[in-house]
């Protein structure tokens, strides 16, 4: 039976990973009919984004220390049945400010998943199969984010209320908590390294001690080894985050497009990891962590700036689709070099640590750009955010010897 469990493993979290997405990808395809709904402003649907990212971000370091210190199975477990309930709780609110607290209760249920899920995959393959087995993996979350928006919107106009979007997508992650309690069971021990390998390595960490030995590295250790690489990861996290957020509005008042296609097209920016994050997986696997990385930052900026500057949808959302292949390579290759430096018994407190940051920054920083649009427009903006970004991603090149 546990062969049989083992074997279903990636599949089972690939689909978990989908239909965790469908609960929590909802808002922003559906931003321009909530906005319409309420008669909001630019940086009050930011804070609707905020109210998820930040609490999501804060979830992610209490979740991490119990999945360490318990079964990350079982708190994952939890994570898709509480989110999907919030979702269900979300589509029964009657106001603009009813929707806050849920969206706070759903980011930190949501903080239940990544960590836990990202450590306990890396514990059930083998070191040289992490990045394309985690790339695996996103390809559940990306195809998610490109199926919700045309989901979300199209159960909105069917029933005409977008509420009923957040209601229906709710349950296949119930029904996929019932298929993972079924179907799987926690690994067992790994042997844990003993040292860390220098930044940038492809090599594992160090020799293996006894399976379930814990080792005591400082968190000091770890940033040493990681902190450069991680911070590049967040800062392309922090510019298609808000890009991503007010995509839909982009399109709708900067292009012209329906609201519904709007928030259809979105998704094809966080659908293209279904390309991207198995790509810059199995590209990490063969040609290092540090490599993929780098290029990653130094095509996102390009990329970006060639989609605003664009004159057409059609030309816009081609090189946004190729923005959003680039961008997902960096998630299973941060989460492998983690997996790579980080010992199992702090693995999932230091991948919560890597989402706090990435979701904190970014939850700030929304609400800041919303009101930023609010004040000089769309256009400059976008156009300054793929400027800075293309910046960052020249000076990386330039000092890629010292990282």
């Amino acid at each position: 039976m546990a062969r049989l469990r083992t074997r279903f493993i990636i599949p089972q979290f690939t689909v978990a990973h989908f239909s965790h997405h469908l609960s929590t990808g909802a808002l922003v395809p559906l931003l321009p009919m909530i906005r319409d709904t309420f008669g909001i402003s630019y940086m009050q649907s930011g804070l609707l984004v905020s109210a998820f990212s930040i609490s999501h971000g804060l979830g992610q370091i209490p979740m991490a220390l119990i999945a360490d210190r318990t079964s990350r199975r079982r708190v994952i477990l939890l994570g898709l049945i509480g989110t999907a309930l919030c979702s269900i709780a979300i589509g029964a609110t009657t106001s603009y400010w009813q929707m806050i607290p849920g969206f706070i209760a759903m980011g930190i249920l949501g903080g239940t998943y990544h960590p836990p899920a990202s450590s306990f995959l890396s514990q059930s393959v083998p070191r040289g199969q992490r990045g394309r087995s985690l790339g695996i993996h996103i390809i559940g979350g990306s195809l998610s984010f490109l199926l919700t928006p045309i989901l979300a919107v199209s159960i909105a106009q069917w029933s005409g209320n977008w509420r009923w979007s957040f209601i229906i997508l709710a349950f296949p992650a119930i029904l996929s908590s019932i298929m993972i309690w079924i179907t799987t069971e926690d690994p067992q021990p790994e042997p844990v390294a003993a040292a860390l390998p220098a930044q940038g390595s492809n090599a594992t960490a160090g020799a293996d001690t006894r399976a379930g030995e814990t080792v005591s590295i400082s968190f000091w250790e770890i940033f040493r080894a990681i902190g450069t690489l991680a911070s590049i990861c967040l800062l392309i996290q922090l510019v298609s985050a808000s890009v991503n957020s007010y995509l839909p509005m982009y399109l709708v008042d900067r292009h012209g497009l329906p609201i519904g296609l709007a928030g259809i097209a979105v998704g094809l920016v966080y659908g293209a990891g279904i390309v991207g994050a198995p790509l810059g997986g199995s590209l990490s696997d063969r040609l290092g962590r540090k490599a993929v990385i780098l290029l990653s930052v130094a095509l996102s900026g390009p990329l970006l700036l060639a989609a605003t500057l664009s004159p057409g949808v059609g030309l816009l959302l081609t090189f946004i689709t190729a923005y959003g292949v680039v961008i997902s390579m960096r998630m299973p290759t941060m989460e492998s070099l983690i997996a790579d430096v980080v010992p199992l018994n702090r693995r999932a407190l230091a991948l919560g640590i890597y989402y706090l940051m990435s979701m904190e920054t970014t939850g700030i920083i929304t609400p800041l750009i919303g009101r930023l649009i609010d004040i000089q427009g769309l256009d400059p903006v976008f156009v300054g955010l793929a400027l800075g970004l293309s910046i960052a991603g020249i000076i990386v090149l330039l000092l890629r010897k010292l990282i």
